[in-house]
């Protein structure tokens, strides 16, 4: 027999708002929504009433990086600290002369951090990322890594998680082995992947990527249906490397074992480059985009790409992102939110993003569709969540409001009070509700 969930209020993202209605939930899926006056109690198993609350979907985030949530290292033992003392010398030779409060410094600063991790300490870190995920509303997450060790807690966790494995290549040479990894990764780990797990493909930028690796991507996720995803215009050494052929990312390169190479022709905007080589594509996810001029919004927005808006991080990193107004014009249905890592942002709140930029532009039922079903319909996973709709999987988030308050009251919210997933209640009073 089915489950019902009483609230004040329900927004299903399908743009209306049910007032003194209840949600109906059969073995992990949404069945329907009905007025309260109509739920007769005998014919469910279970009936909670949540009483001056309001019901959302859960939330979709389009970009994290859940193996950076707590950066920590034993610091006494020898083997650790010799390790430590290896990646600062070699961060003080390749970055000399770089200031410490640049993004490339402080990117480093966080990949020599996380090198002196053991395994054990970045599952930890990683488990801490989807647990904090849960507390925060957040169902379903795009995990970006270059790392296959994550891929069974993947399977194990309630969230749903579209892990995107970043690549990076410097030739020719390193492209082509590049591409015969991760199409053996890929092969092996899609037979082995739950329903809540799915698999794409991340070229981490256009100054990290190796022309010849893009054409070989475009070419097979094309052919495969998969999702692509990609940091671009993130930031002003980018720009830089793209004007010129050289800047601050050739000394990172170098830092992380990869030679200089070049753009494929110089003086090309990030998104015309992405053009050439034929990335360009409703298949095609960006994140950040804080240096794109008019031209390469119109050009982005003229091939459909989705957009991974992550304002916060961006401020914090490069002081510029882009406007709310600009996402809006050029991203219409077609972006939704990031939080990154607590690596640099202070939590993994979306709703907290969502706060940083909106300031009354768009109302709760519009904004609530940027957290939820937009989002989901850019993973192609519209069909199965990101709204309650019938036959949906019961992915669902319980605000509690205060006496007085109504619906209009969530974007003043720091995080859900309860979350569901398939059904299974995983937050509770806002403590987690399953096994670590």
């Amino acid at each position: 027999m089915a489950k019902a969930y009483r609230a004040k209020w329900i927004i299903p993202s399908d743009g209306n708002v049910y007032e003194d209605c209840a949600l109906i939930v059969d073995e992990g899926k949404v069945q329907e929504i009905i007025k309260q006056s109509d739920l007769v109690e005998e014919n469910y198993t279970h009936v909670r009433d949540f009483a001056n609350s309001v019901i959302t979907p859960g939330f979709v985030n389009l970009h994290n990086h859940l193996q950076y949530s707590e950066l920590c290292y034993n610091k006494t033992s020898l083997k650790r600290r010799l390790k430590r003392l290896y990646t600062v010398f070699k961060k003080h030779y390749f970055l000399a002369g770089i200031s410490k409060k640049s993004f490339i410094y402080r990117l480093a600063n966080l990949l020599s951090d996380y090198f002196c991790m053991t395994k054990e300490e970045k599952i930890a870190s990683f488990k801490k990322g989807i647990e904090l995920s849960l507390l925060n509303g957040t169902t379903a997450v795009v995990q970006l890594s270059k790392e296959s060790k994550f891929f069974e807690l993947l399977n194990e966790t309630p969230l749903k998680t579209y892990l995107f494995f970043e690549l990076f290549s410097d030739s020719v040479k390193t492209s082509k082995e590049e591409f015969r990894s991760i199409r053996k990764k890929i092969e092996k780990l899609k037979n082995q992947k739950s329903q809540n797990t799915f698999i794409g493909i991340a070229p981490h930028s256009v100054c990290c990527v190796h022309k010849r690796l893009f054409k070989i991507l475009v070419k097979y996720c094309k052919k495969h249906n998969i999702l692509l995803t990609i940091r671009l215009a993130e930031s002003k050494e980018e720009i830089n490397w793209l004007e010129h052929g050289f800047s601050d990312v050739d000394l990172l390169n170098e830092f992380t074992g990869q030679k200089k190479f070049e753009p494929l022709a110089l003086e090309l905007s990030p998104a015309k480059y992405l053009e050439e080589l034929g990335v360009l594509s409703k298949q095609l996810l960006i994140s950040y985009g804080n240096y794109l001029s008019e031209e390469d919004l119109k050009l982005l927005k003229e091939h459909k790409v989705s957009l991974a808006y992550c304002p916060r991080i961006s401020d914090a990193l490069h002081d510029k992102k882009l406007s709310f107004e600009t996402v809006l014009e050029y991203f219409p249905n077609r972006f939704g939110f990031g939080v990154n890592s607590l690596a640099f942002n202070s939590d993994l709140s979306l709703l907290n993003e969502l706060k940083y930029v909106n300031n009354g532009r768009l109302d709760v039922v519009e904004a609530l569709r940027y957290l939820t079903i937009v989002p989901a319909k850019i993973l192609r996973l519209n069909n199965i969540t990101g709204s309650l709709e019938a036959d949906k999987d019961a992915d669902f988030n319980v605000f509690k409001l205060e006496e007085g308050e109504d619906y209009n009251a969530l974007l003043n919210k720091e995080r859900p009070d309860n979350v569901y997933i398939m059904g299974r209640r995983v937050v509770k009073r806002g403590e987690l509700n399953i096994k670590s």
